[in-house]
């Protein structure tokens, strides 16, 4: 006859049966347990020196003027040019950083406008940013002031703060949007998901565009033939069109908008390219080069409760806010 364990012997042998388990379950990381984010690089010199508000110089391209204009009152005119007031607070708020993020990034890294005019920034929005001080509401004024000093950086350098209108579902890798800027331009330009479409104007969700087969013509030159294959020959990350081809020529699609105009070819986000008579038909939807962030999902943002600088974090996912200045 086999003697009945007792109960506190039971409990011993139970007890050191799972002490070897619990161990390793506290010393080991959950694979649900969140990394702690990354410290922020220091400052760039470009950046570190900026203590207070500077003073820029802006050509009038109306006038020929060269204007000395605070940063914070041209911000307000982007701002102003940009999106106007009827946009929520926070999307407005979100704006401005932005805004101010890519002035001084311009400036820094590429020039400003100096090559062009002599001065640090242009109120043409084709060589810099949207400006109009007579738009300027108390309500832009207020969402200015709120962010004052604010930008984001990268690697302690100033982000390349790229924005644009709207995009179909999804903002543009740098490949798709900038790619001369590819090696500037940290991994904070990628593309997130985005929700503005819905809230923008109807020209730009669904477009047909009719250009005159012999200005495309024109542009890709003789080795383009009659043009009658002309098709998209390869797409990017967020579905855009890099390049067009027809016969034994091809053209990226960011040059061949440009070449066209921004304001005529509203995107690369096209869905078909076909030639039709005198004409090649471009269908596509949004508007703008469809990197960082995208005005109208910043509207949408916003109406859904976020925050400015969750509104910026968003679209500049590895980007780090900081405050220049008070």
């Amino acid at each position: 006859m086999i003697r009945a364990i007792k109960k506190p012997l039971v409990l011993l042998l139970m007890l050191l049966l799972f002490l070897p388990v619990l161990s390793l379950s506290g010393c080991q990381k959950t694979s649900d347990q969140p990394s702690p984010k990354k410290k922020p690089a220091a400052l760039a010199p470009e950046v570190k020196k900026i203590k207070s508000e500077p003073t820029i110089s802006l050509y009038r391209s109306a006038t020929g003027e060269k204007q000395q204009i605070k940063m914070e009152d041209y911000i307000k005119g982007v701002v102003a040019a940009e999106i106007g007031p009827k946009f929520p607070m926070e999307a407005l708020k979100a704006q401005a950083i932005v805004a101010r993020t890519m002035t001084l990034a311009l400036i820094n890294y590429e020039s400003g406008s100096r090559a062009k005019h002599g001065t640090d920034a242009s109120d043409n929005h084709t060589e810099f940013q949207a400006y109009d001080e007579k738009k300027v509401t108390d309500k832009i004024s207020q969402a200015v002031d709120a962010t004052r000093g604010e930008i984001l950086t990268y690697n302690g350098k100033f982000v390349y703060g790229e924005f644009h209108s709207v995009s179909n579902g999804k903002t543009a890798d740098i490949n798709e949007s900038f790619p001369k800027l590819k090696n500037k331009v940290g991994t904070y330009i990628k593309p997130v998901t985005t929700k503005g479409i819905k809230y923008a104007p109807d020209k730009y969700r669904n477009w047909t565009v009719k250009i005159p087969r012999s200005e495309i013509k024109s542009i890709m030159g003789p080795k383009a033939g009659s043009l009658d294959d002309i098709r998209i020959s390869k797409k990017g990350p967020s579905g855009r069109a890099l390049a067009i081809t027809a016969g034994t020529a091809s053209i990226a699609g960011v040059d061949l908008r440009q070449r066209v105009g921004f304001d005529r070819l509203y995107s690369t986000g096209l869905s078909s390219v076909k030639a039709q008579g005198d004409n090649i038909i471009f269908k596509g939807s949004g508007w703008g080069h469809g990197a960082g962030m995208e005005q109208w999902g910043a509207y949408a943002m916003a109406k859904e409760g976020k925050t400015a600088r969750q509104i910026v974090e968003h679209y500049y996912p590895t980007s780090n806010w900081t405050k220049l200045y008070k």
